[in-house]
């Protein structure tokens, strides 16, 4: 026996009058020209808001130089690398180390493609991730452990790409008070996470709260434009 889908199908043919079934045809038409119209009017809808999204994502050159002028104008650098190859210097983009941590789960991100990130406390590893034959880490990784408690220390290791297994570059991490990473986190949710809100906000931003600046580029919800808008000089140095 046919599937009932096809028996009711061709029988609501079957007892169709004859003006009808000849008109069959038309309204089809009509229907798929009208489903076609607004499939593609839906496809133009949802191309509008990436690339609104594209156009707005670019943070202006006056919040970029506010960056540079509060900061400094490259990010930290560490060195690595073994004594008889050579050494490999390091810029890291977050979190910045050059002041406390302001934030309890800082997004990792250092400039170019790296071998190894690695997180230790105490001598032991807490966590690590690593390449692939192929495959670089590159752009930002979310915190991967527990958020970090007030005043606690913990130590950031980065392995550039063609750098042999021991050639780490080291950060000490320690984290802000209690009472600033509770003001921290109030004005990160207050910024949320569009762009436009974070540029206005840094344009905003007088020279007293120069502290203020490098927490918020260390959240995830800051935009990744930001960070990757610092420029470092070389990531190598050879001795």
């Amino acid at each position: 026996m046919p599937p009932p889908s096809v028996v009711t199908t061709d029988q609501a043919t079957m007892k169709m009058p004859r003006p009808l079934i000849s008109a069959w045809p038309m309204a089809f038409a009509l229907l798929v020209g009208l489903g076609t119209g607004s499939i593609a009017a839906a496809q133009l809808q949802n191309k509008k808001p990436a690339a609104t999204q594209l156009t707005t994502a670019a943070p202006p050159r006056n919040v970029i130089q506010k960056l540079r002028d509060f900061l400094g104008i490259n990010p930290p650098v560490a060195v690595g690398g073994s004594r008889s190859g050579p050494g490999w210097r390091v810029c890291l983009l977050s979190p910045w180390t050059n002041s406390p941590l302001g934030v309890t789960t800082p997004v990792l991100e250092a400039v170019g493609p790296l071998n190894e990130l690695r997180l230790e406390q105490g001598g032991q590893v807490l966590w690590q991730k690593r390449a692939s034959s192929t495959e670089a880490i590159e752009g930002p990784t979310n915190w991967p452990i527990r958020p970090l408690n007030p005043g606690e220390v913990i130590t950031l290791k980065v392995r550039p790409r063609g750098a042999s297994g021991g050639d780490f570059a080291s950060y000490t991490l320690r984290t802000d008070n209690a009472e600033a990473l509770e003001t921290n986190r109030i004005q990160l949710e207050r910024l949320g996470r569009e762009p436009k809100t974070w540029y206005r906000h840094i344009e905003s931003m007088s020279p007293k709260q120069v502290t203020l600046l490098a927490p918020l580029l260390a959240s995830p919800n800051a935009p990744a434009a930001l960070r990757q808008q610092l420029q470092c000089t070389g990531t190598r140095n050879e001795s």
